[in-house]
């Protein structure tokens, strides 16, 4: 019986990998081959093998997708109102994450993705793309470049996801031994080696740019240099390094530790010097500076502070992109959810939380409790038209949240916000679209997108998967946790760059206001992480960064926000609990659907499933 089970998942196995679909559209990443016979058919002639290596881009996590995205959904940045089925990753804030049936399953062919299955991809593409006629070698050494680093990308996305994995080292046959067939999970750091010798690997054949407009998102030397700084800086962090706290006892059935249980600080020197060498490599190819509104001109320093950052995500393959996720947005994507009800088709209800508008610093550079000119005590007491939470904040809070009273620019015009109940925007009885913490995100939304009665013109731009900001932020907080204060000037000098773009005083000017011209590595720690957190909110971060960073327990308390049932001010700015969460330390690493244990006695659940 077993020996017939085991035939029959191996079939099932190779139909998944023959049967490969095609629908075609103009972006690349939507080209996959046709139904073919066989392999010799789609290497045949150069167009079908590039459509095969296309076919591989196609396993990528689809960044801006509503419905399939843990990290857009999966954090205290958001909270929202619909509470349908496919809201997996809200189910998952609600504590309904499983093993039986787990949301985001990128390990198996019945969830969202089959990571493994885009590995397999990517090999049969490596040891097939010889036969194929009509390209040049230097081509194919580029092709065998992308479908390398698309290996080791896919373990990545693994990693982040589940912490030890089992390595495919190439295409398995379907006749293996079950040791090879059904292997046990490699430790954390072998996979980590693993994955960035692929991506060196890659990066020996890649182009150091693309040619065309028409190839852009296709990998190069700095995608490839920048997911491996990315690697190593979550190999480097407290979740992964040295975390007995949690995994001391997980460990493969022959007594293998699968994590390393004794921190090391040579993690983080790994860190800087990758971070570096990608920052280095995207300078090679022009991408040295960061991105500035270069449009209309601004009435004021503090305006064109506020167009530069809310541009930098929205403004397509800019200046300071490296690589983006450049689907088409779907019907159902991030601008129709965030965009004020302007119409039945913008959906008005992608709301911050109050955690995250008070994230952002005040107009001096600094936290809203630590700024002595701040009347951080009475943040919800009416000032002028609103609050005094909502007065005298950094530009980058203007460009990325929408308050009542506020102004919120799109369709080409500028809006006044009304979020009070019954008002223009605000919550109604029996309504489904609306903002359940008052407030909605204007980060990620084009000004230009246009969502009327009449009119669908969403301005799609490549979701960015890697910007030069984030390279900075992984250089200045790697360098810190090596080094501490003897780097802090260089630390210092690669977060200015990000603050000066979006008007925000320098690090030393800021906090020189109370007192401080030199900080511990604990201090320099917390002023990197909020840094990070307000650059890049709302851009898929946080919900990796809080797990590696072993500050779950953010998670497991309710969200807040504004109470929108009432009509008046004074009792609109009244902060409430809008809805609970649940965080637990197994949630740190999702669970592996319990089939696949079941069906591979070598593979350990994660801890805690």
């Amino acid at each position: 019986m077993e020996i017939k089970f085991k035939k029959h998942v191996r079939l099932l196995i190779l139909s998944l990998t023959i049967m490969v679909s095609m629908n075609s559209c103009e972006d690349y990443l939507d080209i996959v081959p046709a139904d073919i016979a066989t392999l010799d058919d789609a290497f045949a002639r150069p167009q079908e093998a590039l459509n095969f290596l296309y076919s591989v881009y196609g396993f990528m996590p689809n960044e801006n997708d509503m419905f399939s995205s843990i990290a857009l959904w999966g954090t205290d940045e958001l909270v929202t109102p619909w509470d349908r089925g496919h809201y997996h990753a809200k189910r998952m804030m609600r504590g309904e994450l499983n093993a039986s049936d787990p949301f985001f399953d990128y390990w198996t062919t019945s969830g969202n993705i089959d990571m493994y299955d885009g590995i397999r991809q990517a090999y049969i593409f490596l040891n097939n793309i010889d036969k194929s006629p009509g390209f040049t070698e230097a081509e194919k050494i580029r092709m065998k470049g992308e479908a390398t680093f698309l290996i080791g990308y896919y373990h990545f996305i693994l990693i982040r996801q589940y912490g030890p994995i089992v390595i495919m080292n190439d295409q398995v046959a379907f006749d293996a031994p079950d040791d090879v067939f059904f292997p046990a999970r490699s430790t954390y750091d072998e996979c980590v080696n693993f994955i960035a010798n692929k991506l060196d690997e890659a990066v020996s054949l890649l182009p150091s740019g693309v040619n065309s407009d028409r190839e852009l998102g296709r990998v190069n030397k700095a995608i490839a240099k920048s997911i491996k700084a990315r690697l190593l800086l979550y190999a480097a962090s407290p979740l992964f390094n040295g975390n007995s706290e949690f995994y001391s006892d997980f460990q493969n059935p022959d007594g293998t530790k699968l994590m390393n249980l004794s921190y090391e600080e040579s993690k983080w020197i790994k860190a800087v010097e990758a971070n570096k060498a990608a920052i280095d490599e995207a300078a090679s190819i022009g991408v040295s500076t960061l991105y500035k509104y270069t449009g209309a001109a601004a009435p004021t320093p503090e305006k064109q502070a506020e167009l530069n950052y809310r541009y930098t995500m929205v403004d397509p393959w800019n200046s300071e992109l490296i690589w983006g996720y450049s689907r088409p947005e779907s019907y159902y994507g991030w601008q129709r959810h965030s965009i004020p009800r302007i119409s039945p088709n913008s959906y008005n209800g992608q709301a911050p939380t109050i955690r995250m508008v008070e994230t952002f610093y005040t107009k001096n550079g600094l936290p809203i409790d630590v700024d002595p000119s701040y009347n951080y005590n009475n943040r919800f007491q009416l000032e002028g038209s609103s609050i005094v939470l909502h007065n005298n904040r950094e530009p980058r809070f203007y460009a990325s949240v929408g308050f009542d009273r506020g102004t919120f620019e799109t369709n080409g015009i500028e809006l006044e916000l009304k979020m009070r109940e019954s008002e223009t925007h605000g919550w109604k009885s029996g309504l489904n679209d609306y903002s359940p913490s008052g407030y909605l995100v204007k980060k990620g939304v084009h000004p230009k997108t246009i969502i009327t009665d009449s009119e669908n013109q969403v301005v799609n731009y490549p979701w960015p998967l890697i910007r030069l900001g984030e390279l900075y932020l992984n250089y200045a907080e790697a360098l810190n946790e090596a080094y501490g204060a003897a780097r802090h000037i260089e630390v210092i000098q690669y977060l200015d760059l990000i603050r000066e773009r979006s008007g925000v005083p320098s690090v030393l000017t800021a906090w020189g206001l109370v007192g401080k011209s030199s900080f511990s590595k604990e201090e320099m720690r917390d002023i990197i992480r909020q840094e990070r957190n307000i650059e890049l909110s709302y851009e898929g971060h946080r919900a990796w960064d809080v797990r590696r960073w072993k500050q779950g327990d953010l998670f497991n308390t309710p969200v807040q926000g504004l109470d929108i049932t009432a009509s008046s001010p004074q009792d609109f700015y009244k902060p409430v609990n809008v809805e609970n969460r649940v965080f637990r330390p197994e949630y740190y690493l999702f669970p592996i659907r319990i089939s696949e244990t079941e069906i591979n006695k070598n593979l350990v659940q994660n801890p805690g499933w």
